[in-house]
């Protein structure tokens, strides 16, 4: 019964055209049997009728027999019609019928048992019980494959049975009742574990076919696409039956092949005398990879062999000419090659075919601890008199040439610098590009003691011009120096010295050479600090934004304020976004920070009495994340600041990566309302095509234009030009640091909309809902006047905070 059920189980699982192949097998298994069991069944019926037609009324044997009649025949047609049924439903139908008419058969025969029980004599009882138990066999051999009429057959009959049975009332009958039960249950079992190994044999069947199916599928897929061939070879070692595409590999006709010996197509090595050994003594062997020569070029094939017959030369019936053995030949040149390739790339830049980082450091570990491995040298006595110099190239700004002029362009400078760098590396010197833009170079013996000579040598040659498909690009550099002279150091810590030495230099303003010093270790280990304490910054309220006021040449009134931001480090003091937004950047605090910074200027907006702006910058971190639309939006919806009083300025560079993304965050911005500047316009590459890719409400003078203004025509030009642009375009103009009265004077001329600047105030933080007091100077075209608004005098209307 359990294993019955498992097979229910394992049957409700199947798919359904796996379901539908086990009731068209179910059905056809009981069509074999149907046959003999209603010619057994009839001449079981027929032999009682002949023992109890005396005392059973001849109506009831008659109506009896025409029911019995009625149900053989129904079983015959239902023979007949699963031969011919199609669909999963038409067969269920006729295994529907089957059971329905097992049931009935069951019955027919139980009532009989009853009624032919009751009125027998003890003899007559006897042979009443041997063909019941001889129909029930019947019965349960017809519907071994048919659980439900199996059930319905070996419960009706011995049931109707024992009852006619148990009203003799004697012990021999509850005896022969026992029994009868007993034997059912033994007919059941046997009939499920039956039913199981028929389920279980015919998937196992399904199984192997579909196996044999894709094997065969696979023999012809590699028979009619794959590059391997097969060979066998006769006693002599020779060729026998070349196929056609052995000789298309070899590129040598068949019949040249045929009889000639294996081992000569392949070149001399390991490996070709291994082959021979195993050929000699017929020994299996696999994935031999042999070199031969294909037309002047070397291919490399990989052999496996397994002996087809008992090499026996002692034996004279032996023919030379029977294979003694078969194998397979893979052609494994392209793998060969690939893993070359990968051998190679793992080890080289792919873009200069310089060593790579590493590749670097195995040939410094080797140079400092000799041909073993550097950590298994640890306690080995250090050379004294070996020195070595690693030198740190790093290109200062290399991201604005890839930004300018695109990464195609950024990779073509780098492969000729890298040419360029070849002609000062000595024989004993390593050159490697260990990073984007930053190239290591090993130099030892003498020439380590001449480093900064060298790095001084080199850096003048690869800062020459690079012209480049019409463009000229200048380079600078930064260098940083360590030496090692056979002390405690190991590769990580010389390589470590050379970063901070690199880091030192372009902290100290790029474009320098710097030696390591132990010093550098304090200096990091602060910026590590400083980087910790930036993250802790915002959430203990050290940064604070302040706000630069934003002035409309012609009214000399303040329109609005850029909001700031600045730390107030508790022990260094004010320190500058110069200082820390790298650090964000590096630490990825930026977004944070940003979004930080417009839900506070946000705020502080919307209390102000006056409908004035404020600006707030957006960095390229914060245009790539998601959660930038979402914080504009919500801070706008919890301030109830009106979305045209908040200006988000962008720099171009932003508009250099991923344009498409970045213009629809744009848009999206624009439909919210909010307005958008373009910061710092002038300085990055095809201003004018973001002009037209995007409407902008305004445009940011960069302060290198505005710085001389008032003492350069050029200057004044491009002013004057971006200025008419703008107007052209209906984009006002806002030119920055402003700081000199004369600057102010000239922008006024060129009819500038918008000046910011320490002329009229540097940034300041709110103080008691006040922007702090700072002197004023009002610009006009024909006079200058400075107010000096004293400390604690309340700020004028236009400037007042709520």
């Amino acid at each position: 019964m359990a294993r019955l059920m498992i097979v229910d189980k394992t049957l409700s699982k199947l798919s359904n055209a796996d379901r539908q192949l086990v009731t068209r097998e179910q059905l056809l298994e009981h069509g074999k049997v149907i046959g003999s069991s209603v010619i057994g069944n009839l001449l079981a019926a027929a032999m009682l009728t002949f023992i109890f037609h005396k005392h059973i009324p001849p109506v009831a044997l008659s109506v009896w027999w025409m029911v019995y009649l009625i149900n053989a025949v129904d079983r015959l047609l239902l023979k007949a019609r699963t031969r011919t049924a199609v669909g999963n439903a038409e067969l269920l139908e006729v295994k529907k019928r089957l059971t329905i008419n097992a049931v009935f058969n069951a019955n027919l025969w139980g009532s009989a048992a009853v009624a032919m029980t009751i009125v027998a004599s003890p003899l007559e009882a006897g042979l009443l019980m041997a063909v019941c138990a001889g129909v029930m066999g019947v019965g349960a051999m017809t519907y071994r494959c048919m659980p439900d009429a199996t059930r319905a057959w070996l419960t009706t009959t011995p049931v109707c049975f024992a009852i006619g049975l148990l009203f003799k009332g004697d012990i021999v009958s509850l005896v022969a009742t026992v029994m009868l039960i007993v034997y059912a249950y033994l007919l059941f079992e046997n009939n499920c574990r039956i039913f199981a190994g028929f389920v279980e044999l015919l998937l196992s069947r399904q199984e192997i076919e579909e196996r044999s199916e894709t094997v065969k599928l696979l023999l012809n897929d590699f028979e009619e696409q794959s590059s391997n061939w097969l060979f066998a070879i006769d006693q002599q070692g020779r060729l026998v039956d070349v196929c056609d595409r052995f000789a298309e590999a070899a590129q040598l006709p068949a019949e040249q092949l045929n009889g000639a010996t294996l081992i000569s197509l392949f070149e001399q090595d390991g490996n070709r005398d291994s082959l021979n050994d195993h050929l000699a003594n017929g020994r299996s062997f696999r994935d031999l990879a042999l070199i031969t020569d294909i037309s002047g070029k070397h291919q490399c094939w990989s052999i496996s062999g397994r002996a087809a017959a008992t090499n026996n030369k002692s034996d004279q019936a032996a023919n030379e000419n029977d294979i003694v053995l078969r194998g397979v030949i893979a052609d494994m040149t392209a793998q060969m090659d690939a893993e070359k390739k990968a051998s190679y790339l793992l080890r080289f830049d792919s873009l200069t075919d310089l060593p790579n980082r590493r590749l670097f450091s195995e040939t410094l570990n080797r140079a400092m601890f000799g041909p073993k491995d550097g950590l298994a040298m640890a306690d080995a006595p250090r050379p004294v008199d070996k020195k070595i110099a690693l030198l740190l190239f790093d290109v200062d700004h290399f991201q604005a040439v890839n930004d300018n002029h695109g990464a195609e362009v950024g990779d073509k400078v780098l492969q000729i610098m890298a040419r360029r760098f070849a002609k000062f590396v000595g024989s004993e010197d390593t050159l490697a590009r260990t990073g984007g833009d930053e190239f290591s170079l090993l130099l030892t013996g003498d020439r380590a003691g001449r480093a900064r000579e060298i790095a001084a040598e080199t850096v003048e040659h690869l800062a020459s011009v690079f012209g480049l498909d019409g463009l000229r690009i200048y380079l600078e550099f930064s260098v940083g120096i360590s030496l090692w002279n056979g002390g405690d150091h190991n590769v990580d810590r010389l390589i470590k010295e050379a970063n901070l030495a690199l880091q030192t230099a372009k902290e100290s303003g790029r474009n320098r050479i710097t030696h390591f010093e132990n010093g550098m270790y304090a200096a990091a280990e602060e910026r590590r600090r400083l980087e910790h304490e930036l993250i802790e910054s915002l959430g203990n309220g050290q940064m604070k934004v302040y706000y630069q006021p934003v002035i409309n040449l012609k009214t000399q009134d303040e329109v609005g304020y850029e909001a700031l931001v600045r730390w107030e480090h508790p022990e260094l003091g004010l320190v500058m976004p110069d200082k820390f937004i790298p650090l964000a950047e590096e630490t990825g605090l930026i977004v944070q920070l940003g979004e930080w910074v417009i839900r506070n200027a946000v705020d502080e907006a919307a209390s102000w009495s006056n409908q004035h702006m404020v600006a707030v910058n957006l960095s390229p971190a914060q245009m790539r994340s998601a959660n930038l639309i979402p914080s504009v939006v919500n801070a706008l919806a919890s301030s109830g600041l009106d979305p045209a009083r908040l200006e988000l300025e962008i720099t171009e560079n932003i508009l250099m990566h991923d344009s498409d993304s970045n213009l629809r965050t744009l848009h999206s911005l624009r439909a919210i309302g909010v307005r958008v500047s373009l910061d710092d316009f002038g300085t990055g590459y095809s201003s004018l095509n973001y002009l037209r890719a995007f409407p902008f409400d305004k445009i940011k003078i960069d302060r290198c234009f505005v710085s001389d203004v008032d003492s350069r025509d050029e200057s004044r030009a491009i002013v004057r030009s971006v200025i008419d642009l703008a107007r052209s375009l209906g984009m006002q103009t806002t030119a920055e640091g402003v700081e000199r009265e004369s600057q102010a004077q000239q922008l006024i001329t060129e009819g500038c909309d918008q000046v910011q600047g320490y002329l009229y105030g540097k940034a300041a933080p709110l103080k008691s809902g006040q922007l702090q007091p700072s002197d004023r100077v009002i610009v006009s075209g024909d006079f200058v006047e400075r107010r000096n608004v004293e400390r604690n005098e309340e700020v004028p209307t236009k400037r007042k905070q709520a």
